[in-house]
């Protein structure tokens, strides 16, 4: 929750600035360099604070695999982040628009990766695991080849393939989710059967999460408490 709140702050406090940057130069008649690069800036921080924010929600996992998926996501957002204000900061560096490009792919690859993957639950269907596995996967293909791209590395014809790729990422994307939610609704899972669906444990689990939330208790902590909420809710579908 901290990192989501982290994250919608960083979102709107970028979007207000570039607003402004953009309200006051339209006001004055003179958009020029200095307020696109002041309007790049924020925009930037917004958008990657949110890829890095994905990233940083797999922290505390306990598989080593996320908890690297989530480290690569930080790394990689952080790395578009100093690479675009430096290529909109320094005149006439190509080189810095390349690895922006290739940064900021990779940090969008790996931030959907970590939303897709770390959405995952036990309880999960093995049609929604594969669906989300091939979500992220079909997805590196697309960032490698725009890498490719903008290294200048010839990848061969393949516009239909790549047509086709990201049209199963975008199904596979939205399936994921909207499968998960159909089975939490039409099956009871293991929190529900072992208490009771509808029994008043699980109301009391959860108003006892919140408290726990109000308090300033350690990242393992708030993990936990997370944790119990899911139980929570998944015992009182």
């Amino acid at each position: 929750m901290d990192l989501r709140r982290l994250a919608g702050r960083a979102l709107v406090g970028g979007l207000c600035v570039s607003g402004a940057v953009a309200v006051i130069a339209l006001l004055s008649g003179s958009f020029d360099e200095i307020h696109w690069r002041v309007v790049g800036t924020s925009l930037g921080f917004s958008v990657f604070t949110c890829t890095a924010a994905a990233g940083a929600a797999l922290r505390n996992r306990s598989h080593e695999r996320l908890r690297a998926l989530g480290g690569a996501t930080v790394a990689a957002s952080m790395a578009a982040l100093v690479t675009l204000i430096a290529g909109l900061w320094i005149d006439d560096v190509d080189w810095l628009w390349r690895a922006f490009g290739v940064t900021g792919l990779a940090a969008l690859w790996t931030s959907h990766a970590s939303l897709m993957l770390g959405a995952l639950r036990p309880t999960d269907s093995p049609t929604v695991r594969v669906l989300s596995q091939i979500s992220a996967f079909t997805l590196g293909i697309e960032t490698a080849v725009g890498v490719a791209a903008i290294l200048e590395v010839d990848v061969g014809e393949g516009v239909n393939v790549l047509a086709a790729l990201i049209v199963v990422t975008v199904v596979t994307t939205v399936l994921a989710p909207l499968l998960r939610r159909m089975q939490s609704t039409t099956a009871p899972s293991p929190a529900a059967t072992a208490v009771g669906r509808g029994s008043g444990f699980a109301a009391e689990v959860a108003e006892s999460a919140r408290r726990l939330s109000l308090m300033d208790l350690p990242a393992p902590a708030r993990a936990e408490v997370d944790h119990l909420r899911r139980i929570a809710r998944d015992a009182g579908a």
